[in-house]
C-alpha cells in the first residue's frame, strides 16, 4: 500500500507463499541508514482487506530507531541479533552500519519476529522509530550471519467459492447457498464435490488419484500431530504463576518466546527427541505458524476448519519435499 513496491524473489504457488526482496537503501547519502519504502510509505503495508499476511518465517530486523523503543517489548539489547547482522552479513558499509546501530543507547537497533498481531500486516518505519529493516528468513542462529538468506515471506489465503445472487452464477456441481455469518451467498459444492481452489471448480471425488488419497491419510497424520502439538504445549499449565509475571498466561508466554526466535524452547522435548533433525525443525516452525494465526486477536483473522486443513495440506507437502532433496 501507499505507493512501495518489492521485487518478487520466488512464489511457492502449491504452499501459496512468496517471497519478495526486502527495500534497498537510499541511495543519498549513501551512509544514511534509512530504507526507500521508508520515504515512500512509512514501511511495508500489507492490505488488510485482501488476503495476504506476513509469515512467521520472516525475524524483522529494525534499524536506526529511536531510543524509546529501548522500553518497548522488542529486543533491542547490545546482544540483539541484528547487531551480529550489521557486524558480519557483509551487505551493509561501515558508515552505514554505524548510523544504524552505532550507540545502542542513542540508535538502537531492535529484533522480533512477524506475523503475529499487529505486524502480520506491516513493518512500520516512521521518524519518530525506526528508519530502516532488514528480514531475514527462518533465520539459524548458529550458522554465521554471511549464510542467513534476506527476504520477506508473505503468504495468501485460498480463495472461497465465488458469491452469487441465484442459481443461474453457479455450475451444475454447486448451488447458490448462504456462507458463514457474513450474509453472503456462494455457489457451494454439490455432496460428493470438494471445492479445488487452484481451478476454481467443483471436483467430485471419483477424480482423486491415489496420490492424494495417500495426502488424506498424511493430512489426518498432520491433524492429529496439530493437535498433539497443542496438548503438549499445553503440559505447561495455561496459567501458571509460578512464571515471571509477564509470563504467567501460556498464549502470551509462547508467543513471546516466538517473537525472541525461542519457540523450540517451549516445546516438550518428548516430542522432537534429544537433537532434532532438520525436517522437524522445520515442521514444528510450520506448526507453530499455524497454531498463532489461530490465536489472532479479530476472528475474521483467525483462520477456518478448512483453511486449517489446507494448511496442514501444505505443511505436509512442504515436509515431505524437504525429505526428498
Amino acid at each position: 500500500m501507499n505507493g512501495s513496491s518489492y521485487l518478487v524473489l520466488r512464489i511457492m504457488a502449491s504452499f501459496q507463499r512468496m517471497v519478495v526482496q526486502p527495500p534497498p537503501w537510499v541511495s543519498a547519502p549513501s551512509s544514511a541508514c534509512v530504507t526507500q519504502d521508508m520515504v515512500v510509505s512509512e514501511g511495508l503495508r500489507l492490505n488488510q482487506t485482501l488476503p495476504f499476511n506476513l509469515t512467521f518465517s520472516n525475524t524483522i530486523f529494525l534499524f536506526n530507531c529511536s531510543p524509546r523503543l529501548l522500553l518497548t517489548p522488542l529486543n533491542c539489547t547490545p546482544s540483539s541479533l541484528c547487531h551480529r547482522y550489521l557486524e558480519s552479513s557483509g551487505s551493509v558499509d561501515k558508515n552505514r552500519a554505524l548510523n544504524c546501530a552505532g550507540n545502542p543507547d542513542l540508535n538502537p537497533c531492535c529484533t522480533f519476529v512477524a506475523g503475529g498481531m499487529p505486524s502480520a500486516y506491516k513493518i512500520r518505519l516512521h521518524n519518530s522509530g525506526c528508519k530502516a529493516f532488514r528480514s531475514i528468513l527462518r533465520l539459524d542462529p548458529k550458522k554465521p550471519a554471511s549464510q542467513w538468506e534476506e527476504g520477506v515471506e508473505i503468504q495468501w489465503a485460498s480463495p472461497p467459492e465465488p458469491v452469487c445472487n441465484s442459481k443461474l452464477d453457479c455450475s451444475g456441481a454447486s448451488k447458490c447457498l448462504p456462507a458463514g455469518t457474513s450474509g453472503l451467498s456462494r455457489c457451494l459444492c454439490n455432496r460428493g464435490y470438494n471445492w479445488d481452489h487452484v481451478r476454481g471448480t467443483c471436483l467430485g471425488n471419483k477424480h482423486k488419484s491415489k496420490a492424494s488419497g495417500l495426502l488424506s491419510l498424511e493430512v489426518s497424520i498432520g491433524v492429529i500431530s496439530f493437535i498433539s502439538f497443542a496438548a503438549i504445549l499445553v503440559l505447561i499449565s495455561a496459567i501458571d504463576f509460578s512464571r515471571d509475571q509477564d509470563d504467567v498466561n501460556l498464549a502470551i508466554y509462547v508467543s513471546q518466546a516466538a517473537k525472541n526466535g525461542a519457540i523450540m524452547e517451549v516445546v516438550d522435548r518428548r516430542l522432537i527427541g534429544a537433537e532434532p533433525s532438520g525436517d522437524v525443525l522445520s515442521s514444528v516452525r510450520l506448526f507453530s505458524e499455524l497454531a498463532f494465526s489461530c490465536l489472532r486477536e479479530k476472528k475474521a483473522d483467525r483462520p477456518g476448519m478448512r483453511e486449517v486443513v489446507q494448511q496442514l495440506e501444505r505443511i505436509v507437502q512442504t515436509v515431505l519435499q524437504c525429505s526428498d532433496l
